[in-house]
């Protein structure tokens, strides 16, 4: 513990010297030759302070254009790692490569801006470990098919405090095997087709130990989203995606946390779960404390029809979703959840739980209680009994003994009540 103290110490020391020693620097023109610079104070984490000691000001490189002056740059990063600073000021410029124990840090007024005609990602970095990119804005001009920052099989980096705008596909696109990394604080306005993309490999779990937390997502309504899949042992914390087709969306991952997030207006799913052939399936996710509201469906799974085991809903509050608050086409317990009313409720999956949740008026949400009395005994089932059959055109329909909501009062309607006989509500 002291020796993670020290270190925030001498990181947030080191940043304060930067700081004074260049106070005025920021006003620096980027097409200037100087090494008098301010870098943002970022929040990246104490595991970085060794690289602090090496700066690289981009502004005392020249070129023919902006992407070899900043690639000329980061080819001088050298073995022990750098800060490659980007004074505040628009840069045009694409398809940068990095190396490891790389620092890409800006002053928050530090614009990248896309040239024209190309699709290349911002920068990459492949095969790299101990790295990060912060305090940038990404401006993707919105040029059809353009990424942002592309980073396949690496290690131990973070994607922090950047602003990225008008990226037609993947702000942020992470593929096969990465490990221990963190994308925070970062704001994406107008970012389309899979915004932050997590995509390992089917069948595998090739990227694990990492943290989506603090981002902010609006206006993404082409595919906009936070995407993860064939990933394992994640956290999804305190984002906020507005108005984007898609909230947080999984396929094929295992042991995830979705927790404290906000999710908005969205075109469709506000939270959904994928399958697909050649992989296992989902299991081990949780679903805590979130906020859902005027989405098309709040939580479903979508797609795939592939094994979704081990999944726990809870303390979420899910409110006028346009066809659905939670649509249970999947196996899940669901534990003191607040939605809009009953009917916000669809239930097919007869391997579903229900505990404590209720509807914004407080009164108690539980299927299977036919009669209202908070307990599912032989009354209920009798009732149930006595409907077989039955459907929607009947004479005798009773839509609560419809639980498995299909129009038809049948041996899956049968088969939920009887499995949660003597429960009642607490």
């Amino acid at each position: 513990m002291e020796k993670v103290k020290l270190k925030a110490v001498i990181l947030s020391t080191l940043l304060l010297t930067i700081v004074v020693s260049f106070n005025n620097a920021i006003d620096v023109k980027p097409h200037s030759s100087t090494s008098s610079f301010t870098p943002y104070k970022s929040d990246l984490s104490s595991s970085f302070t060794e690289y602090y000691q090496t700066i690289i000001n981009v502004s005392d490189y020249d070129g023919e254009s902006d992407t070899e002056r900043i690639q000329k740059a980061l080819d001088n990063v050298p073995p022990e790692g750098a800060i490659v600073f980007i004074p505040k000021g628009t840069w045009e410029a694409c398809n940068l490569t990095a190396r490891s124990k790389t620092i890409l840090i800006g002053t928050n007024k530090t614009i990248i801006k896309r040239p024209v005609n190309t699709t290349l990602p911002f920068v990459s970095f492949t095969n790299q470990t101990d790295f990060a990119v912060a305090s940038i804005i990404f401006d993707g001009q919105n040029i059809l098919q353009a990424t942002g920052i592309s980073i396949t099989s690496s290690t131990q980096f973070e994607i922090i405090n950047n602003t990225f705008v008008d990226i037609s596909r993947n702000a942020i696109h992470i593929n096969g095997v990465c490990e221990n990394f963190k994308i925070e604080k970062n704001r994406f306005t107008r970012c389309n087709i899979a915004t932050i993309l997590l995509f390992g490999s089917p069948g595998e779990r090739y990227i694990t130990n990492f943290t989506i937390t603090d981002n902010y997502l609006t206006d993404g309504t082409d595919n906009g989203k936070i995407g993860v899949a064939f990933s394992a042992n994640g956290t999804i914390k305190n984002n906020t995606v507005l108005n984007c087709e898609y909230g947080i969306a999984t396929r094929c991952v295992s042991h995830i946390i979705l927790q404290d997030n906000r999710i908005e207006d969205c075109i469709s799913y506000a939270i959904y779960l994928g399958t697909q052939p050649g992989d296992p399936g989902s299991d081990n996710i949780r679903i805590i404390q979130s906020y859902i509201a005027n989405c098309s469906i709040g939580i479903s799974r979508y797609y795939g029809s592939h094994p979704i085991c081990n999944i726990t809903v809870q303390n979420n509050t899910l409110l006028y979703n346009e066809q659905w608050d939670i649509y249970t086409d999947f196996p899940a317990t669901f534990i003191n959840n607040t939605i809009t009313s009953a009917e916000k409720l669809k239930i097919l999956d007869t391997n579903t739980h229900f505990i404590g949740n209720r509807d914004i008026e407080d009164q108690p949400i539980m299927p299977g209680d036919i009669d209202d009395n908070l307990l599912i005994d032989m009354r209920d089932i009798g009732i149930v009994a006595r409907l077989f059959g039955s459907d929607s055109s009947s004479h005798n329909w009773n839509p609560s003994a419809d639980i498995i909501g299909d129009d038809v009062i049948d041996m899956k309607d049968i088969a939920f009540i009887t499995s949660k006989y003597g429960f009642q509500y607490t």
